[in-house]
């Protein structure tokens, strides 16, 4: 019995040991911008999908001291901008790339909502560089370098990461260092986008000079970050033209990108599963390799 008890202790403490760090900190100080109606708390869907945010915030990973690298990922989970996908596309992927040396931070950002946010057009891009300031306001006590300090988006998570990377500002820091792009939706142009994103992002705003602007493909400028993206060509949700299109916008003004397009993989697989999803779910340590080897 002795011996028993012996190893549960050494096992709690290994747990223990290898715990990571994790802290929420709200993204806004005071009531967060565009705010109509505030809400108590945060409403999940049947999948535990978060439905409707309460208090938009960041939770940070934190990696061991040991394999800290000093750079921080900045991750947005998809969802249509109808929900997100917070734990599949969120916190997993946080723990992952934490695990590899990451500060790694989950955005919980306001969907565009019209009961309960004003120009709900301008409120999840709003809270993505509210996110990124966050991070590098935090560089020096979390040891980050500022100049290394990403953004990871999938789906239409993928759409707030190249909206913040094509909007973003080095002036108030908001500008993505680098950008990961998983099946991202990219374009709002009709038969490329995905229709449930664009129609829940532009609402009032469709048919008007927002869908350019958030068509992110046609944004690219010379301070838009190097980028890394992954589609399927079965990707039923997504077309794979979202990604051919921003990468070739990057590559024609000599911006370093990486595009994976592969066989298999459909849509919303986030770290995926062998299994299931074949060579796609290889993305998530291919992008370590592409990370490595980004100018610092």
């Amino acid at each position: 019995m002795k011996k028993i008890f012996l190893l549960m202790a050494l096992f709690g403490a290994c747990t223990m040991a290898f715990s990571q760090k994790t802290e929420k900190i709200n993204l806004w100080d005071q009531e967060a911008p565009y705010t109509k109606k505030a809400i108590e708390e945060d409403q999940l869907n049947e999948r535990g999908n978060v439905q409707t945010v309460a208090k938009p915030d960041i939770t940070v990973y934190f990696p061991n001291a040991d394999l800290a690298n000093g750079r921080a990922i900045l991750i947005c989970p998809g969802g249509g901008y109808g929900n997100l996908a917070i734990n599949h596309e969120g916190y997993d992927i946080a723990k992952f790339y934490s695990d590899h040396g990451y500060v790694a931070a989950v955005l919980k950002y306001r969907l565009p909502e019209p009961s309960l946010v004003s120009e709900p057009w301008q409120v999840p891009l709003a809270d993505a560089k509210q996110g990124l300031k966050l991070l590098r306001k935090n560089a020096e006590n979390w040891k980050i370098d500022p100049n290394m300090v990403g953004v990871l988006g999938f789906s239409a998570g993928g759409h707030l990461a190249s909206s913040l990377s094509v909007h973003g500002q080095k002036e108030d820091n908001s500008l993505p260092s680098f950008s990961i792009l998983v099946y991202p939706v990219i374009s709002m142009d009709k038969g490329v986008t995905h229709e449930g994103s664009r129609k829940n992002l532009l609402r009032e705003q469709l048919d008007t000079d927002w869908e350019t602007f958030y068509s992110n493909e046609k944004q690219i400028n010379s301070n838009t970050p190097p980028a890394f993206l992954v589609h399927s060509w079965d990707d039923k949700a997504v077309p794979a033209e979202n990604s051919i299109r921003y990468a070739k916008a990057l590559a024609a003004i000599g911006t370093k990108t990486e595009l994976h397009l592969f066989e298999k993989g459909g849509h919303g697989y986030g770290q995926g599963d062998p299994s299931k999803h074949g060579t796609a779910s290889q993305w998530i340590n291919m992008s370590l390799v592409w990370l490595d080897n980004l100018p610092k």
